[in-house]
């Protein structure tokens, strides 16, 4: 839930998250198949607060979610409901972006979450005193960065490292793109890696890999703590 990547890429589109988090919290549990009265989903859970960060539904949206909006915030002791839980209320509604526009999001941490519906693509910002909804060229490719883990120049930065990792020839899969988001560069303070480990407390603890074409989709999963990968056929 802070770095995620959005690729078209030969009639396929990878939408790619890092869940970088305090290694004192509860391993999340893997990819599983859930109900709701409309909808069918696959997306990891979150043990401490029961939300989760990425999703797919059987209509073929995908949602992914970030820490933070467009700065770097002071966070409340408490507050009144988890981001992984508004996910879920937004999530389960049949226009994700009309709910965003709609639902109460007074005393919740600050967010973004990216939504890929019906070939569009919409980025959903909270500031925790505005909403903010961008629709974004779905035919470019795209990296989020939270803005609580880097700073303004790591994130330019990052996105520059994006773009020479698009120019280099490759073949696209799960795999290379799930690699990218594994590397590491080295410099003072690893802030421009993909991949992070804060002095062995903030870590890249999973990466979530959803790959969809006309006529297949996949989840890929990697628990980098456990070293487990799951494919789920969606």
């Amino acid at each position: 839930m802070c770095t995620v990547t959005f690729l078209p890429i030969d009639g396929k589109v990878f939408i790619t998250s890092n869940r970088d988090e305090n290694v004192k919290r509860p391993l999340a549990l893997p990819p599983l198949r859930q109900d709701s009265t409309r909808y069918s989903f696959v997306c990891p859970k979150d043990q401490l607060a029961g939300g989760t960060w990425i999703a797919y539904r059987n209509d073929r949206s995908v949602m992914v979610l970030l820490n933070g909006a467009f700065q770097k915030h002071i966070a409340q002791p408490v507050y009144r409901k988890s981001r992984g839980l508004i996910f879920r209320d937004i999530f389960v509604l049949e226009r994700p972006a009309d709910a965003f526009t709609h639902i109460n999001l007074h005393d919740i941490e600050p967010f973004t979450m990216v939504l890929w519906q019906n070939d569009r693509l919409t980025e959903m910002r909270w500031d925790g005193v505005r909403k903010n909804l961008t629709q974004k060229d779905a035919r470019t490719p795209h990296i989020w960065s939270s803005c609580t883990l880097y700073t303004h120049e790591s994130i330019l930065s990052r996105e520059k490292h994006f773009q020479q990792w698009l120019a280099r020839p490759k073949q696209y899969s799960p795999a290379e793109v799930m690699q990218f988001h594994l590397c590491t560069r080295q410099n003072e303070e690893e802030l421009e890696s993909i991949r992070i480990n804060r002095n062995n407390e903030m870590l890249t603890v999973s990466v979530s890999c959803i790959e969809m074409s006309r006529q297949h989709s996949y989840f890929h999963y990697s628990d980098l703590l456990t070293e487990k990968n799951y494919h789920l056929s969606l």
